[in-house]
């Protein structure tokens, strides 16, 4: 007999902060228990009238290296390692407070993130949770670089990645897989760092950004492995491809139930692979589209 879902917030209130990637400023989030069919919403306590900005689909910004999201004129941004440990640690609902617009960085990964929310502990609601089950296979993108949406015999959420920067990369290939729980998620996802090669990071200082960030900061990569740091995990590239992927997905809006696989994907395919699916749920009269 299959288990009813229902919605869970955090029991506890829960603190982390940093400083951002890109603006080097100083931000705390304040985690915050929130009622049934909230959702996870973003309250800007910095700006006059303290905007909610909901983690939904439909308020994605394109941006560069990171998700964004915008309404009313107020913004979030770096908001997906947030949203993925939220979602991988199996909360549907909660308020958080932020003091800035870019989320903080911590160590590049989501662990920090996820460690406070574990600690916050769960409380279980009476209301049903918001599921998504795939049926037919949802596709967006091309021949090299795609995410694709399947049905699944089992249960829960089964997450894929594979990495390939292709020959003459520094940055290795390899391939992630992910049964999502909350556990799962703690040990072998959330450790999992941002990486950059050498000169992808020398050209964003360049250009006035990330000022602050050394090679201890995030995984930076030369032509002989990561620079003054060492892997977590063997692929912890694809882990972290999956740690964003997660993120991402939760714009939806749902608990997804089926196999979720990425070729290469970024945030911008991603978030759209998030409102297909929305728009699928908002529209249930619309049937799937199938996989090109």
């Amino acid at each position: 007999m299959m288990q009813i879902p229902f919605q869970k917030t955090i029991a506890h209130v829960a603190r982390v902060s940093g400083r951002g990637y890109w603006t080097g400023k100083n931000v705390s989030l304040t985690f915050l228990p929130a009622e049934p069919d909230t959702g996870i919403v973003f309250r800007r306590i910095d700006l006059t009238g303290e905007p909610m900005i909901p983690a939904l689909a439909e308020y994605r910004s394109d941006a560069q290296l990171r998700t964004k999201l915008v309404c009313d004129g107020a913004s979030v941004e770096m908001v997906e390692h947030v949203l993925a440990a939220l979602y991988g640690m199996g909360i549907d609902n909660c308020i958080i407070e932020c003091d800035g617009a870019e989320m903080p960085a911590m160590d590049g990964s989501a662990y920090a993130i996820a460690l406070a929310i574990e600690q916050a502990g769960r409380v279980t609601s009476d209301r049903q949770a918001r599921t998504f089950k795939i049926g037919e296979s949802i596709r967006l993108g091309d021949q090299q670089v795609y995410v694709q949406a399947n049905a699944s015999e089992q249960a829960g959420l089964t997450l894929v990645y594979h990495l390939d920067y292709g020959q003459g990369s520094p940055i290795p290939s390899s391939s992630s897989t992910c049964l999502l729980s909350p556990a799962e998620f703690l040990t072998s996802i959330a450790p999992a760092r941002t990486f950059l090669t050498h000169a992808e990071a020398m050209k964003l200082q360049q250009s006035g950004v990330a000022q602050h960030v050394t090679h201890r900061d995030l995984v930076i990569f030369g032509d002989s492995g990561p620079i003054d740091n060492q892997l977590r995990f063997p692929d912890e590239c694809s882990r972290h491809k999956l740690l964003d992927l997660i993120g991402d997905l939760a714009l939806c809006g749902y608990r997804l139930e089926g196999m979720v696989f990425a070729c290469r994907s970024g945030h911008n395919l991603n978030g759209r692979m998030a409102q297909q699916i929305r728009n699928l749920q908002l529209d249930p009269d619309e049937s799937l589209i199938k996989a090109a």
